[in-house]
């Protein structure tokens, strides 16, 4: 495809010469990367596991659990490790601006655009699934992809929403200790993989854009609690979407910038003046990283500090907070469904204390602090689905099992080698002595993979049905 002669000059004017690198990289495949999820069990035996599976990989110095990819015998984002949720795939900058808002365990978070949820499910294992994170979008497809991946990953502190995000500014005027905003962007840092970007980039597509991110940070900032940290972040180039935008609420917000630090990645500092525009001296603390410099997309990323609070929107209406119905452990209907499941698994009492509940024909799990969460809409979607009721008790989930199954103290059996692990993920029997009847969780190397039915000295596998077999050995 041409790079049309605006986007050219674009180029020409942030990089001079180096603009060939980027042109060199379009339609190019960059190396992947992914991250471990300690919500699914210990990582180092994550690793093991993905390293049984063929896959080769490598840590990145400097930055906290992230892996570039070294060697694929298949795509990785069909392996078994993908689909239990032990790993997530995805480009080493789009995991920075998480790193950098840096959400800590009780914390309310909002992640203004999270689908597909990358950001959000990297939140939610940094904060150890507590506080809470109120997880929006405006697309109900790209919402489904985001609950699908909640629920991989065995999120339970999460809401998620369907707002517009200049919306949040005066309905949770001052709730969130943190706000992750990456708004729709013009993606010029993903030329290597959507050069579908050239043949419809303009820059009145460009100024459209950074229109709707100027509203949606004043939001984010009106959202934030005084004293709250936001990061804001784009994987495009242009000035106009990053510098300028930033540059706004410098000026019109009681807000600062905070230096950024990415030992391991080779950084630029953001822009203080691009085309005879000049902008805040303190953008030089926003960074930029180029994608012929670390094998990466191109991002921009700006943390920021919220000051002093702002005086209160003054609403015709004010939402009042829904009354949403949490239960305990100890809360019936749910209580003797969970019960039984501590009577199967012989599950400590304090399992199932650490969640609150909701009950609808099936039982979902929360983090505690969603329950002190207001909700000034009805959410989509939260927590995590864990069990489903049964005329003789409750059947865990896959997702339930692998949360709570390093707690139980029987009816656990561990798969002994590679070739039963492969015959139980693809739903066949596998000769093994299992003791007593009924649901028995299923392990290997000490990580929950599922459960099974035990029956006579042989496990059923109800492992969930896949889009394609798992090929774990090599059965040449």
């Amino acid at each position: 495809m041409q790079v049309s002669p605006e986007l050219d000059r674009l180029f020409e004017n942030l990089l001079g010469s180096e603009k060939e690198k980027i042109y060199g990289q379009i339609g190019q495949q960059l190396a992947h990367a992914i991250r471990f999820n300690p919500l699914k069990g210990p990582v180092d035996a994550q690793a093991e596991l993905l390293k049984e599976q063929g896959f080769g990989f490598e840590p990145l110095e400097g930055l906290p659990n992230i892996y570039r990819i070294t060697h694929q015998p298949y795509p990785i984002g069909k392996s078994l490790s993908h689909f239990v949720g032990h790993i997530y795939v995805q480009d080493v900058a789009s995991m920075i601006p998480p790193l950098v808002l840096d959400p800590q365990p009780g914390e309310w978070v909002l992640d203004m655009s999270a689908a597909p949820g990358s950001k959000t499910t990297q939140m939610a294992a940094m904060m150890a699934n507590q506080g809470v994170i109120l997880a929006n979008d405006v697309v109900m497809k790209r919402i489904r992809a985001l609950i699908n991946n909640l629920q991989r990953m065995g999120v339970t502190n999460t809401v998620v929403f369907k707002w517009f995000g200049e919306q949040f500014g005066n309905q949770y005027f001052e709730q969130f200790d943190r706000v992750l905003l990456d708004p729709a962007c013009s993606g010029l840092g993903t030329l290597h993989k959507n050069p579908e970007v050239l043949s419809w980039w303009t820059p009145n597509h460009c100024i459209r854009l950074a229109s709707s991110q100027r509203n949606l940070i004043i939001s984010a900032i009106k959202a934030l609690k005084p004293g709250g940290i936001l990061t804001y972040s784009t994987c495009t180039l242009t000035p106009e979407e990053n510098e300028e935008v930033i540059d706004f609420a410098l000026n019109h917000f009681p807000v600062a910038l905070e230096p950024i630090h990415l030992p391991g990645l080779k950084t630029r500092p953001g822009l203080t003046q691009f085309e005879g525009r000049r902008y805040h001296p303190d953008l030089q603390k926003a960074v930029r990283l180029y994608s012929f410099e670390n094998d990466t997309e191109g991002f921009f990323i700006a943390r920021l500090r919220k000051l002093e609070g702002l005086e209160p929107p003054r609403l015709k209406k004010p939402r009042q907070a829904l009354r949403m119905e949490f239960l305990t452990a100890r809360t019936s209907p749910v209580k003797k469904y969970l019960d039984f499941l501590t009577r199967q698994f012989d599950f400590p009492r304090e399992t199932f204390e650490r969640f609150v509940y909701q009950y609808q024909r099936r039982i979902v799990a929360l983090s505690r602090d969603v329950a002190s969460f207001p909700f000034y809409g009805k959410p989509v979607q939260m927590g995590l689905v864990l069990a489903h009721i049964m005329s003789q008790g409750a059947k865990l989930t896959t997702e339930g099992a692998q949360l709570l199954g390093h707690q139980a103290r029987k009816m656990v059996v561990d798969l002994p080698d590679l070739t039963m692990l492969q015959a139980f993920v693809n739903r066949q029997e596998v000769d093994l002595p299992v003791p007593g009847k009924g649901q028995v969780l299923v392990r290997y190397r000490g990580l929950v993979i599922g459960y099974g039915l035990a029956d006579g000295g042989r496990l059923k596998s109800q492992f969930p049905k896949g889009e394609w077999p798992f090929h774990l050995v090599d059965d040449s």
